[in-house]
């Protein structure tokens, strides 16, 4: 079961209160069994994609099926199925999550302002059906110190991923 990164969140503008984070990501079946019947959600989802995915939520660091793959192929949203990342843009940033400097195609990831916890940042998504991916960082020096194409790491949810082998 997932658990929530951060142990704040926002209650309303301006409040912020304590989160249990052992309790914080126990889904309430009946209302993961009416979205998961959403014509926008996969019914094939688990209910931490789900809660990743739909309800932007992040999975505990170390934790995700993908972040240790050396697999030669492409990653996929996780609820619809499109290409977003290829594995050779993947490296290892020690963040705890899978890191990708590029995206498999211009216009495969949106970009959106999130100010939730306190914090700027820009939130990843998949283009095509809204997913959340996770978060983008630049200017963290990963181009000198990897000698990578690009200063950027895409900071991704291993739940909301498939992988698929070349």
């Amino acid at each position: 079961m997932l658990r929530v990164l951060a142990s704040y969140r926002v209650v309303s503008r301006g409040t912020i209160s304590r989160v249990n984070t052992k309790t914080a990501l126990k889904p309430q079946k009946r209302y993961l069994k009416i979205t998961a019947m959403s014509q926008n959600w996969n019914q094939n989802l688990t209910p931490e994609q789900l809660l990743v995915l739909r309800d932007k939520h992040t999975e505990r660091p170390h934790t995700g099926a993908y972040l240790h793959n050396k697999d030669g192929g492409v990653y996929h949203c996780a609820n619809c199925d499109e290409p977003l990342y290829k594995s050779e843009t993947k490296f290892d940033s020690q963040c705890g999550w899978p890191s990708f400097y590029q995206e498999v195609r211009p216009g495969a990831i949106t970009y959106h302002t999130d100010n939730t916890l306190g914090m700027k940042r820009t939130e990843i998504c998949c283009a095509k059906c809204g997913g959340h991916m996770g978060h983008v960082f630049e200017g963290e020096g990963w181009k000198e110190r990897l000698g990578l194409p690009e200063d950027v790491r895409h900071c991704v949810n291993s739940a909301s991923l498939n992988f698929k082998k070349n």
